[in-house]
């Protein structure tokens, strides 16, 4: 599965791909994609797709990204801590 990370505010975005299984089994089962019409702002019911907690108002960006070759994209939100536990260091150092 192809994910392609957007790191805030407007960094270059990375993609790197994952296993479908291993996306699904890291996944908070809560968390739904944003609705399309949403893409271009994080929308007020945005979750962290992998713990499920609120995203912060104030405070460090949340992380984009875009999981799947769906059109339109399928789009979810994480916490940086987040993120990093589930992304190898390397990759994460260009994030």
């Amino acid at each position: 599965m192809r994910m392609e990370i957007s790191p805030p505010p407007d960094a270059q975005s990375v993609t790197l791909w994952a296993h479908e299984e291993c996306f699904s089994r890291v996944l908070e089962p809560t968390v739904q994609p944003d609705n399309p019409k949403d893409h271009g702002r994080i929308p007020g019911r945005a979750r962290c797709a992998f713990c499920g907690q609120a995203l912060p108002i104030i405070g460090k960006h949340p992380y984009c990204f875009d999981a799947g070759d769906f059109d339109p994209p399928h789009r979810f939100w994480s916490h940086y801590e987040c993120l990093s536990d589930r992304v190898v260091a390397s990759l994460m150092e260009r994030l």
